[in-house]
């Protein structure tokens, strides 16, 4: 009988252990990524003919906002299907831990997983100051798959990253960005154009996007 009830413990515990470790890979917006190519900082088919650039602050709740009610639908409708491609622009200026979780996540872009680890910051981002750190970052990221947590914080020191995070900085305050979320549309090769949603949901970026579109 102990030996029975010891065996339901250990294979109880196993189960908790195993839910803790996949959980990243369980949440909406990382699953919602799942088979859509990333170049860098871009989502989507190079092939695409319109970019939807977004300047964002992981710290900030109304770019959380859009993320949950306007991100899925731009990516169901628009990214996945070829139509479009979205460019991460991100500042960090909104809270003590943006700067760092900036960090963390233009690390990921060398692994092609920044937007995996930005929808999970954003999923947790009340948690963020505990998250923007080597340890918590490891912890959050550990259940994307073929994501390195070690070189993702080391990434996240290097010169290189330091030197993206500046120079989203600069073309922000080149193209007069108040602040975030916001929002330029590119087709071909003309120059980025401002674009100012109604709302931050799907439908008023459904407009945005066919009428770049032209439909």
């Amino acid at each position: 009988m102990r030996s029975g009830l010891r065996g339901a413990i250990l294979a109880a515990a196993a189960s908790l252990a195993l839910i803790s470790a996949t959980a990243a890979t369980a949440s909406p917006g990382t699953a919602l990524l799942d088979g859509i190519p990333q170049r860098g900082t871009v989502l989507g088919q190079k092939s695409a003919t319109v970019t939807l650039i977004q300047y964002e602050d992981l710290g900030c709740t109304h770019c959380k906002t859009y993320m949950q009610d306007a991100f899925p639908t731009i990516v169901r409708d628009y990214v996945s299907t070829g139509l479009v491609k979205v460019d991460f622009r991100g500042l960090g200026v909104v809270t003590r831990a943006s700067a760092p979780a900036l960090r963390y996540t233009l690390a990921a872009s060398r692994q092609q997983k920044l937007w995996q680890v930005a929808e999970l910051f954003y999923e947790n981002q009340g948690k963020l100051n505990g998250l923007a750190t080597d340890k918590g970052v490891t912890r959050l990221v550990k259940g994307i798959p073929g994501l390195n947590a070690t070189r993702l914080v080391t990434d996240a020191k290097s010169l290189a990253v330091r030197t993206q995070v500046n120079a989203h900085a600069a073309e922000a305050v080149r193209r007069s960005v108040p602040g975030t979320p916001w929002f330029f549309v590119k087709i071909g090769d003309a120059p980025p154009k401002l674009v100012k949603p109604d709302a931050y949901d799907g439908e008023a970026f459904s407009a945005i996007l066919d009428d770049a579109l032209g439909r």
